[in-house]
């Protein structure tokens, strides 16, 4: 057996050897031979001898380290059992094999190779968290035994041992453990003239996991100390101290940086124990941010001196720097966010400003990056980009400041602006290239604050700024600079500091900057420059606006040239641009409109995967769509390119038939009735046979909103359809939809097109109607997604409002998936999702619904109804911790309630909800920044998050519930507001002589509930 151990430990050492062979065929066949080896017994073992053994070749320790790493992986699972199956078999890792791997690895943390001494590490720290403490009971002592070893690579090694196992640790384990870890880490951070930089940036990144695990686990204050208080005020005075520390060898920007890390994280989740530091806390830091200052500007931001950063091998020191200074600001953002912290900032607020808009300026690679890519400028400029830069930062925090201090902002930030215009100028005056920089920050900053300065002009001069904008504007210092001076003006373009005739002016120099020899970046901006003027003087009732009409058309003549040399995050921000032109003059965009449908059609084809893009070709086609004066031009070209791609059969074509459906319904949608012929005899039976045709669910769900779009508009029109045949196509369609066999998202939407069918055509049905219904009770039996059971219950919802007898006459002669009759399982599948349904339309008609069944039933005590009974879950609440496989094997119990009352507690959920919605709206957030956000989630705040998400709706589907909402409006039944509805309904049902009843069989919160609203429940 030995021998055969030996050999194949060989044959493995032979194929590792061999992988490090430049020729690629013996690499393959090497890789092929050790994926067999795999499944041996020693497999994991002699990866972790050859790891650890420093006679070998480094390389082949390194490749055996990263193979070593993968195994622990695949075999230390939370099911083993089943993670161990491979695909070509099993991983043969018994507990003898897992014992050696354990034994084996601790021996290399004290590696003189940092990468191997991090892999194993990583491996080490994989193992604790499934076999810690019980079934490596030594491991914790290892560790110890490295950090008290004064060997430098021992205790580096545990170090990053550390970081990882203390995020891992539960509660009986930080208490058992995680005051030694505290005093261990302290003793190795203090010790600086022992351990070096990079060791003590781990002691203060472990202190930061264990303060996460110490706050997420326990609750109590007073247990938090006692972990705490032994160790953490020394540990706090030496890091604050540790923060003036000059760079060398025993501070550096990586070390400064974690120490803010951690302090960060005390303020804003610790605040009760950091708040005796801030003192202490922030003169460092600020001293840090204003002394690194000068640097930034002289190395990072104009490069006007050598940069004295190097790359020491463990880091490169350039981006330490500018990490510290994006967590300097982090940092001060929670400061911020905090008011109870808001006196300390206030004493420093105009210097703040100061350094503040000092390091938004742009900086040269910027500048060269941005001229050279002009994708990468439009991102990351945007008010949405995500790129992390000192730059976004920077502004992040001076939007912080105006959001918390509003209009007692203007004074010190008027001052801050003079400072730098003072230091500007002199810059300019002694011929510095770069003064425009400090110009253009600052405007940033003016256009950010648009919407408080506007309501404060008494406290801020903006007749003076903009006079020197427009003075600025004259030199000609930079592109970046004129641009700025063009967007700065659309922001405030309109308030009273502008005449027509400078309006005019500066819309000629943004018609200049957009010339084709002028550069890409100052085309950009100045097609900003327009989306802003268009978009704030359509506002206007003035001369103002009608001054802007002429030269819409040389607007978009501008905008043309750019589309063909630019792409996707440009052609987002160009067809925005457009979208804004289009939209300010009707008779304008119609003598344009031609070449506008056939620039919106290219983008459609070329960028149908863009979901962006897209969005703004959606935006162009509903203002297209809803002018009178562009609607036939629209359907004259884009029909016939839609029909084309709906009637196509090929791979290329077929991947865009839903977006063309998207399409096609958009333009529907936003048209007037009656619809074109092209529409009714070209369109709509185009996009009948590409949905029929199609095994796409995203397609069946484009094309059953498109048809949806189609009978909004003019059902009559489209039913008619040769004679009857249009409404055989919907019925089709839809029976389709609801087809058991699709997956279920094809129903994602149905409730809305069937609600339609029936509401708009409901006379021409017939039998169907019955048909319909069936469909949707076979389709409900199988799905699961909340959202698809909103959308198939909303069908019987609205039914129960306009049609009661007949829905519930169906429900009660209609068999259900066991036999009996189909209301008990609709409302079983109805009543315990109500809670959890979305979105004010579908939560608005739901609602209702159940008012008006609750009222039926309570009235006429009709036995279809009274006898049906939901079942419900009792919660089991049993002291002590329970794992995971407790949990699941623990038997779920049942119990019977009958509807009436489930729909009683579920319309008080409601009303509940309806009011905490309505009072999160309302209530600023300064009740939780005086608790200094010391837990990571309060329970009222988790509630009225809760209750404000069921009433929001996902952005996209904005003008899509607006519009039904609008329609369901237009019935007298619907036209309440929703709360104040049910507290009438709750109140007139607690004069009722079953409202006793009723009341003794709820909970305590649900009659707390009752009682908020002035009803006795006594």
């Amino acid at each position: 057996m030995a021998q055969n151990a030996d050999l194949i430990k060989q044959a493995m050492f032979e194929e590792l050897q061999k992988i490090l062979n430049p020729d690629g065929d013996i690499r393959r066949q090497a890789e092929e031979r050790l994926a067999q080896l795999k499944y041996t017994e020693g497999y994991g073992i002699y990866l972790a001898e050859i790891t650890i053994n420093q006679s070998l070749d480094l390389a082949l320790r390194q490749l055996a380290s990263v193979m070593l790493k993968q195994y622990v992986e695949d075999c230390w699972t939370v099911e083993e059992s089943e993670a161990d199956a491979g695909a070509n078999g099993t991983l043969l890792v018994n507990n003898e094999a897992k014992t050696a791997i354990k034994t084996i690895l601790p021996q290399g943390l004290n590696d003189p190779n940092s990468k191997i001494r991090s892999v194993v590490a990583y491996s080490i720290s994989n193992i604790a968290s499934y076999d810690w403490p019980n079934d490596w009971q030594e491991l914790f002592g290892i560790i110890v035994k490295c950090l008290s070893s004064g060997n430098e690579n021992s205790v580096h090694g545990a170090m990053k041992v550390l970081v990882e196992f203390t995020l891992d640790l539960d509660e009986k384990q930080i208490v058992d453990v995680g005051p030694m870890i505290l005093s261990e880490v302290y003793r190795i951070f203090e010790a600086q003239t022992v351990y070096s930089v990079s060791t003590r940036s781990y002691a203060v990144e472990i202190l930061h996991s264990l303060l996460r695990s110490i706050t997420t686990h326990i609750e109590s204050k007073q247990e938090q100390a006692n972990i705490l208080n032994a160790i953490l005020p020394a540990f706090m005075q030496k890091m604050i101290e540790g923060l003036t520390v000059p760079n060398g060898p025993y501070s550096s920007f990586q070390l400064k940086t974690k120490i803010v890390k951690v302090l960060k994280y005390m303020i804003s989740d610790m605040s009760k124990f950091a708040n005796q530091y801030l003192a202490a806390i922030l003169p460092p830091i600020w001293q840090l941010l204003t002394q690194m200052a000068d640097v930034y500007i002289k190395v990072i931001v104009n490069e006007t001196e050598e940069s004295p950063f190097v790359d020491n091998g463990e880091g490169d020191e350039n981006e330490e720097f500018i990490s510290m200074i994006l967590q300097i600001f982090e940092f001060l953002h929670t400061i911020i966010e905090i008011k109870k912290y808001k006196s300390s900032i206030t004493n420093v607020l105009t210097d703040l400003i100061y350094i503040v808009i000092l390091y938004m300026q742009m900086t040269e690679e910027q500048v060269q990056s941005w001229h050279e890519d002009p994708e990468k400028f439009v991102e990351d400029e945007d008010e949405q980009g995500v790129d992390f830069t000192i730059r976004t930062t920077a502004l992040d925090v001076l939007l912080m400041l105006g959001q918390e201090y509003d209009q007692k902002l203007l004074a010190s930030f008027s001052e801050a602006l003079g400072k730098h215009i003072t230091v500007a100028d002199a810059d300019r005056n002694a011929g510095h290239p770069y003064w425009w920089k400090l110009y253009e920050a600052s405007m940033l900053a003016v256009g950010s604050f648009k919407e408080m300065i506007a309501k404060n002009e008494d406290k801020f001069d903006l007749g003076q700024y903009m006079n020197l904008v427009k003075s600025i504007m004259e030199y000609q210092a930079s592109p970046y600079l004129l641009g700025r001076c063009l967007w700065i003006i659309s922001r405030y373009c309109d308030g009273n500091l502008f005449d027509q005739q400078t309006l005019l002016q500066v819309v000629d120099i943004i018609v200049n900057s957009m010339s084709l020899d002028k550069p890409v970046v100052l085309r950009l901006t100045a097609a900003r420059s327009i989306y802003g003027f268009c978009t704030i003087l359509r506002e206007c009732n003035d001369e103002r606006k009608l001054c802007l009409v002429p030269k819409l058309e040389q607007f978009f003549e501008c905008l043309m040239p750019l589309f063909s040399q630019s792409q996707n995050t440009v052609q987002s921000l160009l067809l925005e641009t457009l979208t804004a032109i289009i939209a300010y003059d009707p008779q304008v965009t119609a003598s344009i409109s031609g070449k506008v449908v056939s620039l919106t059609i290219a983008m459609f084809l070329k960028y149908h995967d863009d979901r962006v893009i897209l969005e703004s070709v959606q935006d162009i086609l509903k203002i297209l769509a809803q002018n009178p004066f562009c609607l036939v031009p629209l359907q004259e070209k884009i029909i016939p390119t839609l029909v084309s791609i709906l009637g196509s059969e090929g791979e290329q074509t077929s991947t865009m038939h839903d977006i063309a459906l998207d399409i096609l319904g958009t333009v529907v949608k936003y048209s007037r009735g009656p619809l074109s012929a092209c529409m009714v005899e070209s369109a709509f039976p185009a996009a009948v046979h590409c949905i029929l045709r199609t095994e796409d669910a995203s397609v069946m769900q484009s094309g059953g909103e498109c048809l949806r779009a189609f009978l909004t508009v003019d059902a009559e029109q489209v039913c008619g359809y040769k004679n009857g045949e249009g409404l055989n196509y919907i019925m089709e369609v839809t029976t389709m939809l609801l087809n058991p066999i699709n997956t279920e998202s094809t129903a994602a939407f149905i409730g809305r097109l069937v609600v339609v069918i029936i509401t708009k055509v409901g006379n021409l049905l017939g039998e169907n109607v019955d048909l319909l219904l069936k469909a949707v009770l076979s389709k409900m039996q199988l799905v699961q997604s909340l959202h698809v059971i909103m959308s198939l219950v909303i069908i019987f919802a609205h039914l129960i409002i306009v049609q009661m007898d007949a829905v519930l006459n169906f429900l009660s002669t209609v068999p259900g998936p066991t036999g009996e009759p189909a209301m008990s399982f609709v409302f079983a599948n109805w009543l315990s999702r109500q809670h959890m349904f979305y979105g004010a339309y579908e939560r608005k008609v739901c609602t209702m619904a159940l008012c008006k069944l609750f009222e039926y039933g309570v009235t006429t005590k009709d036995e279809r109804i009274t006898n049906v009974m939901i079942k419900e879950a009792v919660v089991n609440v049993q002291a002590g911790r329970r794992t995971r496989s407790a949990t699941a094997s623990a038997h779920q119990e049942w119990v019977d309630v009958p509807i009436l009352l489930k729909i009683f507690k579920l319309l008080l959920n409601e009303l509940s909800n309806l009011k905490e919605s309505k009072e999160a709206l309302e209530q600023n957030d300064e009740s939780d920044d005086e608790s200094g956000s010391e837990s990571a989630a309060e329970p009222k705040g988790t509630t009225n998050l809760s209750a404000m998400m069921l009433f929001d709706d996902d952005d996209e589907e904005d003008d899509d519930q607006q519009m039904m909402m609008q329609e369901l409006m237009q019935n007298p039944i619907f036209q309440c507001d929703m709360q104040e509805y049910l507290v009438k309904f709750v109140q007139s049902f607690s004069c009722d002589e079953h409202f006793r009843v009723f009341l003794e069989k709820l909970e305590d919160s649900e009659k707390l509930i009752l009682k908020g609203f002035g009803i006795n429940v006594a």
